[in-house]
C-alpha cells in the first residue's frame, strides 16, 4: 500500500485526496501512471537511440517533432 501511495503522490495526488479513493479509483490511476511511464520510457528510448546511432537528418526530424 505505502508504494501504491508514493506512486500516487508522485504523479501529483495528494495524500488527502488518496485517502479517499476507492479501491477501484486507486488502481484506474495507478494503472494510468503506468501507461504514461510507459509512453515516457518509450519516448526517452527513442531519442536516446536516434541520439547516438541517428543520421544528422533523423536528428532534424526528431528534432521538429519534439518542437511542436
Amino acid at each position: 500500500w505505502s508504494d501504491a501511495v508514493q506512486r500516487l503522490i508522485g504523479a501529483g495526488h495528494s495524500y488527502a485526496s488518496i485517502m479517499d479513493y476507492t479501491l477501484a479509483q486507486t488502481e484506474a490511476f495507478l494503472t494510468a501512471i503506468n501507461r504514461q511511464e510507459s509512453r515516457h520510457l518509450a519516448n526517452l528510448l527513442t531519442v536516446i537511440s536516434t541520439g547516438s546511432q541517428g543520421s544528422s537528418e533523423s536528428l532534424r526530424k526528431l528534432f521538429r517533432e519534439l518542437s511542436c
